[in-house]
């Protein structure tokens, strides 16, 4: 479940810990060169009472744990981090990706924060054209065949459905919508029917946050951002947002149209 912070490298158990906010933005330049990033800050508090609750129904108790549970499930939590923790391998990862990035695209900077249980990662990449933006593909964290966190990266190809479109006068800039709840809503169904251990879930939703972020001097013909400040166009969503989401906003996902 730590392994998150190799994500930059590789990004693990989003759809497991639930309370995370991912920014993506991207700086487009009129002669379609630019720079494109993205900030995952993962905090696993919430994920604390979830393993309280999981060892407090498993003993076969019935209500919320105890202070008592909290703290040994945090110490324990904290204990296997330390151990397992993939800060180490930060720098190693981040060599691994600049020697595998596309010609044409840099690593200008990468960075990853462990604060205990709250943990912060990010990189910003250069780019000559954003065409090539879909063959970044970070590194996959071996887990020795285990299939445990980290065996699958929901962010491997961070900008893969990014697609920038010459249409003569206009250019068009789409991106799906990043939205984990759609994937955890079927996890959540294949759960307890306790009420309580289902608040658990939620509550481990609370605090997620997807932003996506595009600033270029091109003039805008058309856009379906949710905010803009000045010549950034904003795409912000949460736990609400996503769930209101009805499948043509999802479909239209990210959408503006530049004049060239």
């Amino acid at each position: 479940m730590r392994r998150l912070a190799a994500a930059v490298l590789v990004p693990c158990a989003f759809l497991v810990t639930g309370c995370f906010d991912i920014e993506q933005t991207l700086t487009l330049e009129k002669n379609m060169s630019g720079q494109a990033g993205f900030t995952m800050k993962v905090d696993m508090e919430p994920m604390i009472g979830f393993m309280a609750m999981m060892q407090h129904q498993m003993s076969g108790k019935s209500g919320d744990p105890t202070p008592a549970e909290l703290a040994a499930a945090k110490k324990d939590f904290l204990a296997n981090a330390k151990k397992d923790s993939p800060i180490t391998d930060f720098d190693k990862e981040k060599k691994d990706l600049q020697s595998k990035l596309p010609k044409g695209v840099t690593l200008i900077d990468a960075k990853a924060i462990d604060d205990g249980l709250k943990m912060t990662v990010s990189a910003l990449f250069g780019f000559d054209n954003v065409s090539k933006l879909s063959q970044i593909t970070l590194p996959k964290k071996d887990d020795g065949g285990k299939g445990g966190p980290g065996a699958e990266n929901p962010m491997q190809t961070p900008f893969d459905s990014l697609k920038v479109t010459d249409e003569g006068a206009t250019i068009l800039v789409t991106s799906k919508v990043e939205n984990p709840m759609a994937d955890a809503k079927e996890e959540m169904s294949k759960g307890p029917a306790d009420p309580a251990m289902q608040k658990q879930i939620a509550d481990m939703f609370k605090g997620l946050r997807v932003a996506f972020k595009i600033t270029s001097p091109l003039a805008v013909v058309e856009q379906n951002a949710t905010r803009k400040e000045g010549n950034t166009l904003i795409w912000e969503y949460n736990m609400q947002t996503l769930q209101a989401m009805t499948p043509a906003k999802a479909k239209e996902g990210i959408r503006v149209r530049y004049k060239k």
